[in-house]
């Protein structure tokens, strides 16, 4: 999907969850949203506040987490809790299905694909839930952190 499209996906999105709760589009929300759309992987709310600052557009955090609850109850973002209870978020209009290799040691993120789990992981049903995506981490060591393939004990 390329960035005009993800991005006018997520405004629309933005733009029906705000008329059907009667919320105001404001400027800050559409800048807020501008710089979700931008990031790759995953962010954390100071991600968005520092690029916001680097644009010479200054809000205070609790606009961006209140904004964040919001662009995540319309579906633009899906927040997931790491480690020692903080969070990051990502745009959930990009592919709804991806899987993640996560480094334990150094915290490296890196999206793969793999189409034969991610067509078993479409085939599961859930007794009284509607899966209507997936994203799965996989935790372990990367090849820098193995030191060069070798597991440091």
């Amino acid at each position: 999907m390329n960035d005009e499209k993800r991005k006018s996906d997520a405004e629309g999105s933005l733009l029906h969850y705000l008329a059907q709760h009667q919320l105001r589009r404001t400027p800050e929300r559409m800048k807020i949203l501008d710089k979700v759309v931008e990031q790759r992987g995953s962010f954390t709310p100071a991600d968005i506040l520092q690029s916001l600052a680097d644009s010479g557009f200054r809000l205070s955090h609790g606009t961006i987490y209140n904004n964040l609850k919001l662009f995540e109850a319309a579906g633009i973002v899906r927040r997931r809790r790491v480690e020692e209870g903080a969070e990051t978020y990502e745009c959930s209009t990009r592919a709804d299905e991806h899987l993640t290799l996560v480094c334990s040691r150094c915290g490296r993120e890196r999206e793969i694909k793999d189409a034969e789990l991610t067509r078993l992981l479409k085939l599961r049903r859930y007794p009284s839930f509607a899966m209507n995506g997936f994203d799965l981490y996989i935790h372990g060591l990367c090849s820098r952190c193995r030191g060069g393939g070798r597991v440091r004990k």
